[in-house]
């Protein structure tokens, strides 16, 4: 499905119905937004891993715009500000109101724009192995000089610097990467969840030389009011745990939940102990 908002087109999928009965009524579920990592990656990161959370809450992904099935426009509107105003523009498209938000990496980055500029619009808000500010990529590369090869730690620049000159270059360099982003890579679940994301290069390249350099809210999270959960992996080489550990001292009233046993992608490496936690903290003070 597609929602014209702001100037493009933006993909979004629902998943899990809006009511169900309960008794003689029919019952008002949630409302979810998963918004994906990258930049250049789409929804489908959280497939089908996110699922069963469908049965408390109605989960709507969205691609970021010039991201997976949404229209590709001028990267140099892909804005941190931009993507979250198309967040606020989709929740207002489908008629929801207050929502809960859980952003990954890259997403959760923008999750937190959208949280401290609509935070009426903020039910809960979830950061998943994500940063408050580009600091993450001076730690990122401390990090990986004691755990990745040195043909590993030679090219993470190219990607991280906006580097990456084709759709070859880019493949080239997940190849060589991908198995950073793990505790336990096992290929049989890595290697297709690697496979999924329709790539965005442009969007790649531009966001990370001329975006994710300025990115710096953390006198904006320490204004938020909202229940916020963190979630990262002890071995996550690219937002390390020091960043989990950041926002959790800016933003007040926050929990901070490490996974032992993954590295970037807890909701896949310990999966149920992963929306144990979710679930946990979603339907809190719930009736």
């Amino acid at each position: 499905m597609f929602a014209a908002i702001n100037g493009t087109k933006i993909y979004f999928d629902v998943e899990g119905s809006g009511y169900i009965p309960v008794g003689p009524r029919m019952i008002k579920k949630p409302v979810l937004f998963a918004v994906h990592g990258g930049p250049g990656s789409d929804h489908s990161d959280f497939k089908p891993w996110l699922t069963p959370l469908a049965e408390d809450y109605q989960i709507v992904y969205l691609d970021q715009r010039s991201n997976g099935q949404s229209e590709r426009v001028d990267p140099a509107t892909c804005t941190y500000d931009q993507l979250a105003a198309d967040i606020e523009a989709l929740r207002n498209y489908l008629g929801l109101e207050k929502i809960s938000v859980l952003g990954h990496s890259f997403g959760g980055m923008i999750a937190q724009e959208y949280a401290t500029r609509y935070p009426d619009s903020v039910e809960k808000l979830l950061l998943i192995d994500t940063a408050p500010s580009y600091e993450f990529y001076k730690e990122a590369l401390a990090f990986a000089k004691n755990t990745a090869t040195p043909e590993q730690y030679a090219k993470i620049p190219e990607l991280f610097e906006g580097n990456i000159r084709d759709d070859e270059h880019l493949e080239e360099w997940w190849s060589v990467c991908w198995d950073l982003y793990w505790y336990d890579f096992k290929e049989e679940i890595g290697n297709d969840a690697g496979a999924r994301p329709i790539g965005s290069l442009d969007v790649c390249n531009y966001t990370f030389k001329h975006l994710m350099p300025k990115y710096d809210v953390r006198a904006a999270i320490a204004e938020l009011d909202i229940p916020t959960l963190i979630t990262v992996g002890r071995h996550d080489w690219i937002t390390p745990v020091t960043q989990a550990e950041e926002m959790h001292r800016l933003i007040k009233g926050s929990e901070l939940v490490i996974f032992e046993k993954s590295g970037h992608q807890p909701f896949i490496e310990e999966h149920a102990d992963f929306l144990h936690t979710v679930r946990t903290f979603l339907l809190a003070g719930t009736k």
